[in-house]
């Protein structure tokens, strides 16, 4: 009787449950879907900065430099020229009245290496790297 019983419980449960359907779907064999574009990077979503036309403008007559530093700025009004060090530490600085004059600054007992000259008039500011070799 056991055995009847297991039979028709087994035979009323694989008449009421549904049989299982696949969840995957069928691959079309012609496609024409067109290629998948990379994923964006970060960087595509920066802004570029944009340079500024208020910038002060520095050249520098020589570069690398071994004894004296010649500056030239487009300054109108009084302007500080700084030589910083590779930490950005001044090391040496020079005020001008008049902004549009040349600045020679002597750089001979400075260490060799890299320095970055900065120069500032008002709100303007503008600065170059330089090389100091002996």
């Amino acid at each position: 009787m056991k055995t009847v019983t297991l039979l028709l419980c087994l035979f009323a449960a694989t008449c009421w449950v549904r049989p299982a359907q696949a969840q995957t779907q069928p691959v079309a064999a012609n496609t024409t879907s067109p290629k998948a574009a990379p994923p964006a990077l970060i960087t595509d979503k920066m802004e570029q900065a944009t340079p500024s036309s208020d910038a002060l403008k520095v050249r520098l007559e020589t570069n690398p430099v071994t004894k004296r530093l010649t500056v030239h700025t487009d300054a109108t009004g009084p302007t500080r020229v700084e030589v910083n060090d590779a930490e950005g530490h001044p090391v040496l600085t020079r005020d001008l009245i008049v902004g549009d004059q040349v600045a020679v600054l002597d750089v001979s007992a400075l260490p060799s290496g890299s320095y970055i000259v900065h120069c500032s008039s008002g709100e303007r500011r503008g600065m170059r790297r330089i090389l100091l070799g002996q």
